[in-house]
């Protein structure tokens, strides 16, 4: 079958490549070519898009105390990318980085834990056309990729307990939300702790100790500096109407949800059905955990597309499983997925508003 032959071509490809160049630049090679087909898939972003350029203001000079920007309690991106000399709007480049650097994250990750070399290149390729990568992409400014990066290698060092919550930290340090997960993050990793005891009081202290600091953080902050988007910003109109945030957005969330990964949604799917056949069920929950956590950032924010799609670790999750297991004949029907989302209009969602995200070449054909 063409796509066995498909795999085999890939994984020798791969394997040769390696051999002659190495796994790092093999890496970096397989990442710039996702990145640049991503960029014609959804056109890149010149200049910074609405609130990106809060981010790029912060980015020519975080340490400005005396300015007051809405996004200055998440200060971590536009620091590094000060620090690296990419001020102002050059912070998308910054960006761009992040997100290549996470795609590079996920083969490395598939490449050392005995999957085949073709499946770091299905991984890869499912999160670089998913709104994990997109969003950045076609937003220019929105720091979005550094997040997703930080929680994907807290995650996989989460046995690591010092880089574990030294990570959750600064990623507090680059969006508030990454606290959303912290639940599912204690759920892991009390399933995987070998004394309950000692979890209990790793993850309360570990835990409290991080939100502690991150506290401290926006005190100090604010107390400088005048920073709208704070608590009273979130929680303000629900002292008004607990359903503020939810009217805003609710028409939405389905299609916000969608859009986060498309037709890929079948692997999540397909793998929660496998995982609960073999009894795995841990595994179901884990995803069922995760996608709720990050629902509940709906209560005080209403950009879906954004917003759910902090829950991407679903979609490692359900890759792990599908790799290892082959259900269902995964390998023979995952190709004609990965093409045939490309089919479906790539949307995006904040408020009421409904955005298709427009090609390179359509973009370039209304200009013209």
């Amino acid at each position: 079958m063409w796509r066995d032959r498909l795999y085999r071509w890939i994984d020798s490809e791969i394997l040769l490549f390696e051999g002659r160049h190495g796994h790092i630049m093999c890496a970096l090679f397989a990442v710039l070519m996702l990145m640049a087909l991503a960029a014609i898939y959804v056109r890149p972003a010149t200049e910074p898009h609405s609130m990106g350029w809060l981010y790029a203001i912060l980015a020519n000079d975080p340490f400005d105390l005396s300015s007051k920007n809405p996004v200055a309690y998440r200060i971590l991106a536009p620091t590094i990318s000060y620090l690296a000399g990419l001020k102002g709007q050059l912070i998308l480049i910054t960006n761009l980085v992040f997100a290549g650097g996470l795609l590079a994250a996920i083969w490395f990750y598939f490449r050392q834990h005995q999957y085949r070399p073709s499946d770091a290149m299905v991984a890869a390729f499912v999160f670089a056309f998913s709104q994990v990568t997109l969003i950045t992409i076609y937003y220019g400014g929105y720091t979005d990729s550094l997040t997703y990066l930080i929680i994907f290698l807290a995650w996989w060092f989460r046995n690591k307990r010092v880089v574990f919550y030294t990570l959750l930290l600064i990623g507090l340090l680059n969006r508030e939300s990454l606290v959303f997960i912290l639940p599912w993050f204690a759920f892991v990793t009390y399933h995987e702790a070998p004394e309950k005891k000692t979890w209990l009081i790793d993850t309360v202290v570990g835990f409290g100790l991080i939100l502690a600091i991150y506290f401290l953080f926006r005190q100090i902050v604010g107390s400088a500096r005048e920073v709208e988007f704070g608590v009273a910003y979130y929680l303000g109109p629900l002292l008004e109407n607990p359903r503020h945030w939810l009217l805003r957005s609710g028409s939405n969330q389905l299609l916000g949800l969608f859009s986060v990964f498309k037709g890929y949604w079948i692997f999540v799917l397909v793998a929660m059905l496998s995982m609960w056949k073999k009894g795995d069920r841990k595994s179901v929950l884990s995803i069922l955990i995760l996608l709720s956590c990050t629902w509940l950032q709906m209560i005080f924010a209403f950009d879906s597309s954004r917003m759910l799609t902090l829950g991407f670790m679903v979609m490692i999750i359900s890759l792990q499983h599908l790799l290892i297991v082959n259900p269902y004949g995964f390998r023979i029907w995952a190709p004609v997925v990965l093409l045939v989302n490309f089919l479906i209009p790539q949307w995006y969602t904040a408020a009421r508003i409904v955005e298709h995200m427009q090609s390179l070449p359509a973009y370039l054909h209304d200009k013209m």
